[in-house]
């Protein structure tokens, strides 16, 4: 079992809503998580709030924050809070 130390709080905004399943699931092989639920933002933009769980030693915050801004269905991705657990 893997052991988490960072718990980011992360808004991931979305190209389409229909991307929401296709964008879990690569977020699901970078990090573990925690709970996320799916806004509406301006102009009929989807968003997908997330609390991720990770391992620092995993390469970072920053690390994390490019690999799903690569996504497909992700346009831009924001990172609201993160704090050790």
């Amino acid at each position: 079992m893997e052991e988490y130390n960072v718990a980011a709080d992360i808004k991931i905004f979305l190209e389409n809503a229909s991307n929401e399943k296709s964008v879990r699931a690569g977020i699901e092989k970078l990090a573990k998580i925690r709970s996320s639920s799916m806004e509406d933002g301006p102009f009929g933009i989807k968003i997908l709030r997330a609390t991720l769980l990770l391992n620092d030693e995993q390469g970072g915050m920053d690390a994390l924050e490019e690999k799903i801004a690569k996504l497909e269905g992700v346009s831009q991705i924001e990172v609201e809070n993160v704090t050790r657990v």
